[in-house]
């Protein structure tokens, strides 16, 4: 028991040393007083209850669609219209319309019916080969050659063969050749194109004539050339057929030979002029006449005086027609 009291004693003692004595100890010997841990008042963590999740929004009775509009019928689509190109021949400034020529295949008929015209008198052609003529004299065969690029003078067709002859001359030696080892195609592909100017220009004079013998008529007209005066009462008068009897009189009469009654496809009005000087009655007739490309349309005025026929004229010319 005295031993615990001294133990106790001792602790005493050592407790108040330490609080009066260590200090100045400390400071003597350069120790720091160990400092006292202050422990921080640790504040309890407020834990916020979870809020209650929203109430679901109130469903909404679904509203009906509209109901679509109804679509457009698709439109049939356009026809598409050709872009046409007017090529129609217009009148110039004398009111002339110049004609419309067919191609000289058309012409020709493919090269098949050349007209006879084209061969009259026999027409020269270069050939592509050499051809050999033969002639027959006292029943003995005389032979003559044309070589390449030679010419041949054609007289006439056979289908696409063509009849040649060493020259022009009735009798000359003769052969055949197809008319691809020629250049006629070339030729009257070329003759045409001209022929085609100058028919354009014959037309162009005969509307022009046309117009001037409408006026010299109302001009007669004018000075007093009506029924009264003595060449009117001469005025030609048509027949039941609606020709004249003193055309078809100056045509069986040999005084024409171009123009036949079975060629006129239209006979003018008669109509008083006065042409150098004289009061003429005149008819215009249109008839259909032979060229080298075929027939052609044109024109001829019969000037009548004292009753009778004095001359047939070109429209397109002024010449005396045969």
């Amino acid at each position: 028991m005295k031993a615990f009291g001294l133990l106790l004693l001792l602790v005493a003692v050592g407790a108040v040393s330490y609080f009066y004595a260590y200090e100045p100890i400390a400071d003597y010997l350069g120790l720091e007083k160990p400092k006292v841990e202050v422990v921080s008042e640790v504040e309890p963590i407020v834990v916020k209850a979870p809020e209650p999740p929203p109430a679901p929004p109130k469903m909404e009775e679904p509203k009906p669609e509209p109901p679509k509009p109804e679509p457009m019928p698709t439109p049939p689509p356009m026809p598409s219209v050709p872009l046409v190109m007017d090529n129609t021949p217009k009148p110039d400034a004398d009111g002339f319309l110049a004609p419309v020529f067919p191609p000289i295949e058309e012409v020709v008929k493919g090269w098949m019916e050349i007209p006879k015209s084209a061969f009259n008198p026999p027409r020269p052609v270069k050939v592509m080969k050499p051809l050999e003529f033969v002639r027959v004299i006292n029943g003995n065969k005389i032979g003559s050659k044309v070589p390449a690029g030679g010419t041949a003078y054609v007289t006439g067709q056979e289908g696409l063969n063509l009849m040649v002859a060493t020259s022009p001359d009735p009798g000359a030696p003769s052969s055949q050749v197809s008319i691809d080892d020629t250049d006629l195609k070339a030729v009257l592909t070329a003759a045409y194109e001209n022929w085609k100017v100058n028919m354009t220009e014959y037309k162009r004079r005969q509307h022009l004539f046309a117009k001037e013998s409408a006026g010299r008529a109302q001009e007669a007209k004018k000075s007093g050339g009506g029924a009264a005066t003595p060449a009117a009462a001469g005025a030609p008068a048509r027949n039941t057929e609606g020709t004249y009897d003193v055309l078809l009189a100056s045509m069986k009469a040999g005084q024409v030979t171009e123009i036949t009654p079975t060629n006129v496809k239209k006979w003018g009005d008669a109509q008083m002029e006065k042409i150098d000087g004289k009061d003429y009655w005149t008819i215009i007739v249109d008839y259909t006449t032979k060229t080298m490309f075929g027939d052609f349309d044109t024109q001829a005025q019969a000037r009548i005086l004292n009753g009778k026929v004095e001359k047939w004229i070109y429209t397109g010319s002024g010449e005396v027609v045969p």
